[in-house]
């Protein structure tokens, strides 16, 4: 039977067509050898009673005039096959499921989906409707299907899974098959990046110190539910749902990143069980649907009774959302935020009273504890802006592709080529300091030499945070442009693209904050610049704009007569200078001569311009051109 196809009033003016049935045809024009496997790929793994499909052959006679040279609808983009810098990093012997979710995940029917839980967005529900205190939040069903899919594929727990082979070992790639996922993910829709990133990140804090508390949490909240791979959107105790998800809660309104500002108290409960009860109140606690958070509170006793709690170091807190006899934890959610972007996420205003918590790791020692969790969402922060900035390409270059002015394609004139290659080389250079950060986090787990590696990683890790995360905004907004007016309206992917852009940068250690942790990690562990100097040596004499710019970061950091104010007042540029060297040498060492050689010519060189497209002359634009997705 032809099922009807219903057109709502309050669809925009693009008339988004709805069709309900359980599988996505695609009506894609396949002329290269292999798109019908996958596009039964797609319809195989269709995961929404609801399949959004663009709008068949819109009337172009209007009354007035007709509706010519537009672009038509982007239905579907291989999101592995046609990004070279990704590939490069994982190659298909490494891909794992990574090529089957970006062939999934790379249809109109997903970037709708991520549309939809924009457009329609969490509420906040803290009574029943006997006035009964819940605190739940419901969304849009395109943000479970999201969250559905993100977990099946393992985005949350492929990096702790054992191999298939032997069990007692887990996954020597883990962390760049998830970084893999993530980035692939959230080309369609960040907003559930957020509950994954955090499940992914706090699942060895949990591991670690969880079974040191009470067998009343352990047994209540088991571990191993985390890593599920089926989604479970139910407001139940974690013991009988099939899937889990965690959170954390750190910053207070006072304090924001000066978390020893905080003022959260906890009260000890029950010594043996490492139960306490906590007061306070949290600023910002993202995805307060989880089952569970990291929290941080000043424990209460008579050494620091009397003092302020400025004073004292935050401990660390598991905070379930359901106890261990079953009852809600009292968790109370004061409000939602008004977000500028980000918005299929709810990101909420909490507050504790009588709210129980399990120490985690030592009493006052709760940064250390965190610090794990910290450095995997930094991670995933940094991925997921160079993510955003090659969606921002894809839509960029597809328009580019199809749309004419002045009687020719935009993709044939002189100027829009040189914006477009710039944006390509921002975003591959993104893309192999984003994956190089996860290989490197994989390292400190399968190498022996732990210890330097860790060292090396936790400034990469803060390097490729700040700057990934600092050029989003800008790369973001150039995409936007490409597309004129066309990009600025709602129905397009680059209005929510370019308000995600900012978050990033905010969220796990500001610009600031993450320029002081370089200086910081560099002076606690000075192996860490020891280990940045001898990646970088390995590619001297391959380009002479990167030799200089090595050069004058040496002089900078290796001074012994700079002061502690000096380097701090120009942080920034040395944070700045560290990644765009680290990165040239990741592209020398990965891609094609042409590419690093314009990278390191438009970033390093002395012609170097300050916006987009004001590119030097000795660049193949050529050969280039031949990397964009489209």
């Amino acid at each position: 039977m032809i099922r009807s196809r219903l057109l709502s009033i309050n669809q925009p003016l693009f008339q988004r067509t709805i069709v309900t049935k359980t599988k996505n045809i695609i009506n894609h024009e396949e002329k290269e050898q292999g798109q019908e496997q996958q596009r039964n790929i797609r319809e195989d793994y269709q995961s929404s009673n609801t399949s959004y499909k663009p709008p068949k052959k819109p009337l172009i006679q209007q009354f007035t005039h007709q509706v010519t040279n537009q672009v038509p609808p982007l239905e579907f983009v291989d999101l592995y096959e046609s990004d070279l810098a990704f590939r490069e990093f994982l190659p298909e012997k490494n891909s794992g499921q990574v090529r089957e979710m970006a062939v999934e995940l790379g249809t109109y029917h997903w970037f709708e989906q991520g549309h939809q839980a924009n457009r329609h967005i969490p509420t906040l529900h803290q009574f029943d409707r006997y006035g009964q205190r819940i605190d739940e939040v419901q969304f849009h069903p395109a943000y479970h299907d999201l969250m559905e899919i993100g977990m099946r594929y393992g985005v949350h727990s492929i990096a702790w899974e054992s191999l298939s082979d032997d069990k007692t070992k887990i996954n020597p790639h883990g962390h760049l098959q998830h970084a893999a996922r993530l980035y692939i993910l959230s080309q369609i829709e960040a907003g559930v990046g957020c509950p994954l990133s955090m499940t992914y990140a706090g699942y060895p804090v949990l591991h670690r110190y969880l079974k040191n508390t009470s067998q009343n949490i352990i047994k209540s909240f088991p571990i191993d539910k985390l890593l599920s791979r089926k989604y479970d959107q139910r407001c139940l105790p974690a013991s009988i749902k099939s899937g889990l998800t965690i959170g954390m809660a750190m910053t207070e309104k006072q304090g924001g990143s000066d978390v020893r500002a905080n003022t959260t108290k906890a009260y000890c409960d029950n010594t043996s069980e490492k139960r306490y009860i906590l007061v306070g109140h949290k600023w910002f606690c993202s995805a307060p649907m989880c089952d569970g958070f990291l929290v941080l509170a000043h424990i209460q006793n008579d050494e620091i009774h009397d003092k302020s709690s400025a004073n004292s170091v935050p401990s660390c807190f598991f905070v379930p959302r359901w106890l261990p006899n079953g009852e809600r934890n009292p968790f109370y959610i004061q409000r939602l935020k008004d977000k500028l972007g980000n918005r299929s996420n709810a990101s909420s205003e909490v507050e504790f009273n009588n709210t129980q918590g399990w120490l985690l790791g030592k009493e006052h020692d709760g940064v250390k504890t965190i610090i794990e969790m910290v450095q995997g969402t930094r991670l995933d922060s940094a991925v997921g802006s160079a993510a955003l900035m090659r969606q921002g390409l894809v839509q960029a270059t597809w328009h580019a592709r199809h749309r004419k002015a002045f009687g020719r394609l935009l993709i044939e004139q002189s100027l829009m080529k040189q914006v477009l290659i710039d944006l390509l080389l921002e975003s591959e250079a993104a893309t192999a300091l984003g994956m190089y950060n996860a290989t490197l986090i994989d390292s400190t787990y399968n190498n022996k030499n732990t210890n330097d590696i860790k060292a090396f990683a936790r400034i990469v890790t803060a390097i490729a945070k700040f700057w990934i995360c600092k050029r989003t905004p800008e790369t973001t907004y150039e995409a936007l442009e490409c597309l004129g007016g066309a990009g600025f309206v709602e129905e397009s992917n680059m209005p929510r693209i370019y308000r995600e852009a900012p978050l990033n940068s905010i969220w796990e250690g500001s610009g600031n904050v993450m320029c002081l942790d370089i200086l910081r990690a560099m002076k606690k562990s000075p192996e860490s610049l020891q280990a940045y100097m001898s990646f970088m040596r390995e590619t001297k004499g391959s380009n002479k704009h990167l030799d200089a710019a090595l050069e004058r970061v040496e002089k900078t950091l290796l001074t012994k007569n700079l002061s502690n104010e000096m380097l701090e007042r120009h942080a920034r540029t040395i944070a700045t200078q560290l990644a765009l060297c680290l990165q040239a040498a990741l592209l020398i060492r990965h891609f094609p001569q042409t590419v690093s050689d314009a990278f390191c010519s438009s970033r390093l060189g002395p012609n170097r311009g300050s916006i987009f497209g004001d590119l030097p002359m000795d660049i193949d634009t050529d050969k280039l051109l031949k990397r964009l997705p489209f």
